[in-house]
């Protein structure tokens, strides 16, 4: 097996071999079915396939902020017609504190409607052939994983646990990462006024002829002044605001 999973398909060491070995060895202790070296492999598959669609390229010492909640490593840049920076979810995680069954599920989810999205538009191209360009963002690495879960329900033998895997993540979807993360109500707390500031320039006067309504049904305003409302602060105030992290005292 040491010599399978140091070999790519065109028979080179595959470049990616310390990065899995890295990897497993990160999640030694939760590893399920297969040992180090066959999850090592599986690893590698993913990453050489990766590889083969968009050409990766490593990135060293280069710390994403998340938002003002933590921060993890930038760990792969992928070539295309649209660059993709890949994060890797186990970092994101714990940087945020997020058990990684729940972020695992939240991610497999997304890719889920990825992959929907990516069969309407091949369906709607006609051609016969299965697009990639919608499915950049989740990347399953392939491992096999379980941890103790006290929330989950008990098996045969009354042990609770729940199986989880590790992904790469797209730079791009940090935002939604962040919006269901454990911080997920001051993340959106501290974004609502940039994202108003965003929608007034985008759409400008035509947000005052959506009107809003209260729960009994009657007028309560507009989309301008209710929805895409900006507490007041600039748009520099505003995107400062969105990166403070956790605290919710007024800058």
């Amino acid at each position: 097996m040491a010599d399978v999973v140091q070999l790519n398909q065109q028979g080179r060491r595959s470049p990616f071999l310390g990065f899995a070995e890295q990897l497993v060895a990160k999640h030694d202790d939760h590893l399920l079915n297969c040992g180090p070296e066959e999850q090592t492999a599986t690893v590698l598959q993913k990453m050489d396939r990766l590889n083969r669609i968009a050409a990766l390229t490593p990135v060293d010492d280069s710390d994403i902020d998340l938002a003002g909640f933590g921060k993890a490593p930038l760990l792969y840049r992928a070539a295309g017609d649209e660059t993709v920076e890949y994060l890797l979810l186990s970092d994101i995680a714990d940087s945020l504190g997020w058990f990684m069954p729940r972020a695992h599920e939240f991610v497999e989810k997304m890719a889920g409607f990825d992959l929907e999205d990516q069969r309407r538009e091949d369906e709607e191209r006609g051609d016969g052939r299965l697009g990639w360009n919608r499915m950049r963002d989740y990347i399953a690495l392939g491992l096999e994983l379980v941890i103790d879960d006290p929330d989950s329900k008990p098996d045969a033998g009354g042990r609770r646990m729940s199986d989880f895997s590790d992904w790469l993540v797209s730079r791009d979807r940090l935002p939604a990462l962040l919006s269901a993360s454990p911080w997920s109500k001051e993340f959106m707390d501290n974004t609502m006024p940039a994202f108003g500031h965003a929608m007034r320039e985008i759409w400008g006067d035509k947000l005052r002829e959506i009107l809003t309504y209260r729960t009994d049904g009657t007028p309560s305003g507009n989309a301008y002044d209710d929805l895409f409302a900006t507490d007041g602060l600039t748009e520099e105030e505003a995107r400062l605001r969105a990166r403070r992290g956790p605290s919710l005292d007024d800058i």
